[in-house]
C-alpha cells in the first residue's frame, strides 16, 4: 500500500472473469493525487494468516425528507432500504481487534467493530463493522435518492442493491446500538478572550 503510481502491463483472470494477478511496472515518479484507478489488494493468505471474513454495515435515513409538514403522510416519506451490508476479505490482523474498536479501511473509511461471530466450530469468525459517518456531503446525503413523494402516492423502492436488506414499517419501536462517544466541539471551545463582551454560557455546552 501506498507505493505510489504504477502502470498495469498485463492482467490474468480465471472462468469467471475475475481478476488473479495483475503485471505492473512502479513509476514512483508519478503523482499519485492525479491518478484516476486505483487499487487495494491483501498479501497472500497462508494456513497461518488467512483472511478474515468481514461485513461493513452502513446506514441510511428511516425517512426520505428533511422535515416532515403536519399534512404529510409519514408512509409517502419512509426510506425502502436503510441497512446496506457489504460482504468482504481483510488483513488477519484484523482478528486482533476488540468490539469497539475503531479502524480505517482504505478508500472505504472509518469502522467500528460491533460484533464477532463464527461458523459453530469458531474456526472462521466473521467480524461485523459499522461505518462511521466522516460528515463529508458524500456520506450524509441519503442513498435512497428517491424523488419527492406526491401526497396519498405510495412511494416505490428503487436501486436496491442484492446486499441490502430493507426495513419497512412506520410504527417500528427503535432500539440502538450506538456507541457513545465525546463531543466533537470538545470540552473547552471557548478559549480566554480579552474582550468587553458580556460572559455567556457556550452554545454548545449540553444540559447536565
Amino acid at each position: 500500500m501506498d507505493w505510489g503510481n504504477a502502470f498495469v502491463r498485463s492482467k490474468q483472470t480465471d472462468s469467471s472473469g475475475a481478476i488473479t494477478s495483475i503485471s505492473m511496472d512502479l513509476h514512483l515518479a508519478g503523482d499519485f493525487k492525479k491518478t484516476e484507478k486505483k487499487i487495494t489488494w491483501l498479501a497472500e493468505p497462508s494456513s497461518t494468516y488467512p483472511h478474515t471474513s468481514v461485513t461493513l454495515h452502513d446506514y441510511d435515513y428511516l425517512i426520505t425528507k428533511k422535515k416532515l409538514e403536519e399534512d404529510d403522510d409519514v408512509n409517502n416519506f419512509i426510506t425502502p432500504v436503510t441497512e446496506f451490508k457489504t460482504e468482504a476479505v481483510a488483513d488477519p490482523n484484523v482478528r486482533k481487534l476488540k468490539k469497539g474498536d475503531v479502524i480505517q479501511f482504505e478508500r472505504k473509511g472509518y469502522y467500528i467493530l460491533d460484533a464477532v461471530s463464527s461458523d459453530g466450530d469458531g474456526k472462521d469468525p466473521r467480524f461485523k463493522f459499522v461505518q462511521i459517518p466522516d460528515g463529508r456531503a458524500a456520506s450524509l446525503a441519503s442513498k435512497a435518492a428517491l424523488p419527492a413523494a406526491v401526497p396519498g402516492s405510495k412511494v416505490a423502492a428503487s436501486g436496491a442493491s442484492t446486499n441490502a436488506v430493507g426495513v419497512a414499517g412506520p410504527a417500528v419501536t427503535v432500539s440502538t446500538n450506538m456507541y457513545k462517544v465525546e463531543s466533537v466541539y470538545g470540552k473547552d471551545v471557548s478559549p480566554p478572550v480579552d474582550t468587553k463582551m458580556y460572559k455567556v454560557k457556550s452554545v454548545y455546552e449540553t444540559a447536565s
